[in-house]
């Protein structure tokens, strides 16, 4: 099993369309790399993973004012952000993961992570 605790606010993916042209939103790109950072320190130099993985991820964001508010996200947007970001680093591609479990929670913002060879 891979545990990553990545203590930084979730981001979801976001992609800003502009004339003619789609790119994904800074902050988006910033968590990204930043996740992957905590991500090869939970991999200790290990190889990525190769078969079949359940992800579970809980995602930890201060209360926003309305659960409705956008700043609250989509849970499917965080986890296609820590998807992307663990590809390469956890498992070599992400259509590796047949399982995923995700919850959000109201707290002091990190991610929790766990991969498992199922």
């Amino acid at each position: 099993m891979i545990k990553i605790v990545a203590d930084i606010e979730p981001v979801p993916f976001k992609r800003v369309v502009g004339n003619r042209h789609k790119f994904n939103d800074k902050r988006y790109s910033e968590y990204k790399d930043v996740l992957g950072y905590f991500a090869l320190q939970a991999m200790k130099g290990r190889e990525p993973l190769t078969g079949a993985i359940k992800l579970s991820a809980d995602f930890y964001k201060p209360k926003p004012k309305s659960i409705t508010s956008r700043n609250w996200g989509d849970v499917d947007n965080f986890l296609k952000a820590v998807m992307d970001a663990l590809t390469g680093i956890c498992y070599v591609d992400d259509r590796q993961v047949i399982e995923v479990h995700a919850r959000k929670f109201f707290g002091s913002p990190k991610g929790i992570i766990t991969l498992e060879a199922i």
